[in-house]
């Protein structure tokens, strides 16, 4: 039968999901850095910051973050990374985030890195700010990996106070990293991956930080499945810190039934999509509630919505089973 998952962000954005559906086999799927981020609670993974006083602007750290932790969510959650790891974007040359495993040790984790990116970003958002910041990933309090949300080494510090109001006005060349994911062939998909997005006809505006938390939200929820895998059900993510929820459906329309036959929703998919959505919205200088419908092969198989207010299942219409906190 038919059920949805229901991801509750609660808390500093609380991200949880059906249990039933996440790996299990020695797989925490919680944070614990200076603030609780999940209903359930593993202390083997941790994180320490050290946060400099040179200020980073928050586009390019928020834009780094989505695309890393995308990056990774596309590779085997409970294997190994090896050798160091970072990202500068072409479009954002201003910020680079880099993991590093602590030696001997040449590997780590995939998990505990997007853990790591995901619970960064949040200690930025509601704490400290944008600025340098090394974190030490823990896992029983043992440091396995560095990351670093830094400046290139030959970038000079920019001493401007940015704000959310910098996501939007900062912008400079946001729509080519959209275009350099256009309409890609996935070869592990093996299907041509189309989008069509929108925004909501009528719709209303979004404040910037709360479209990037749902969406590094989304990737920290789909990382668990390996991208081939059938999205057989909807996948709704909320949160009590943003005014604002996200979801998911397989199918030609929100409520529809997945296809039967190829091809397939699947979780890279919706990887794919979710990851483009904050460049698309930043490329067009506005923040609002947003659809898309994804096609496979020329063949629509799901769509995403971005809707303000919380999502509020229909279980009398049949809308599923969910996991709440």
């Amino acid at each position: 039968m038919s059920y949805s998952i229901f991801v509750y962000l609660m808390l500093i954005a609380l991200v949880r999901e059906a249990t039933q559906r996440i790996p299990t086999e020695d797989a925490p799927h919680l944070l614990r850095p200076k603030h609780r981020l999940m209903a359930e609670d593993d202390p083997r993974f941790s994180m320490r910051t050290e946060i400099s006083d040179t200020k980073l602007p928050a586009t390019p750290v928020l834009m780094c973050a989505i695309e890393l932790a995308a990056r990774y969510a596309e590779m085997d959650y409970l294997g190994r990374t090896s050798q160091r790891h970072g990202i500068v974007l072409p479009q954002y040359p201003q910020i680079e985030i880099a993991v590093i495993p602590v030696p001997p040790a040449r590997t780590i984790e995939v998990r505990l890195v997007i853990y790591t990116i995901y619970g960064t970003i949040l200690e930025m958002m509601f704490g400290d700010g944008f600025y340098e910041t090394e974190v030490e990933v823990l896992w029983n309090r043992q440091i396995r990996a560095h990351v670093y949300f830094t400046l290139p080494m030959d970038e000079s510090p920019n001493p401007k106070n940015l704000t959310e109001q910098d996501v939007i006005t900062a912008v400079t060349n946001a729509s080519n990293l959209t275009q350099i994911r256009a309409d890609v062939t996935n070869p592990p998909l093996n299907t041509v991956f189309e989008w069509r997005p929108i925004y909501k006809p009528g719709g209303q505006n979004l404040p910037p930080f709360d479209i990037f938390l749902l969406c590094l939200g989304a990737i920290k929820v789909v990382a668990p499945f390996p991208i081939t895998a059938k999205l057989p059900d909807p996948v709704h993510i909320n949160s009590e810190l943003v005014d604002a929820n996200l979801q998911v459906w397989p199918g030609q329309r929100p409520g529809s039934r997945a296809r039967t036959a190829p091809p397939f929703f699947r979780y890279g998919h919706m990887l794919e999509a979710v990851r483009r959505i904050p460049g698309w919205e930043l490329a067009r200088r506005r923040f609002a509630e947003f659809f898309c419908g994804i096609e496979a092969n020329g063949v629509p198989v799901g769509v995403v919505l971005l809707e303000k207010g919380p999502y509020i299942p229909d279980l009398g219409a049949g809308d599923g089973n969910f996991a709440t906190s």
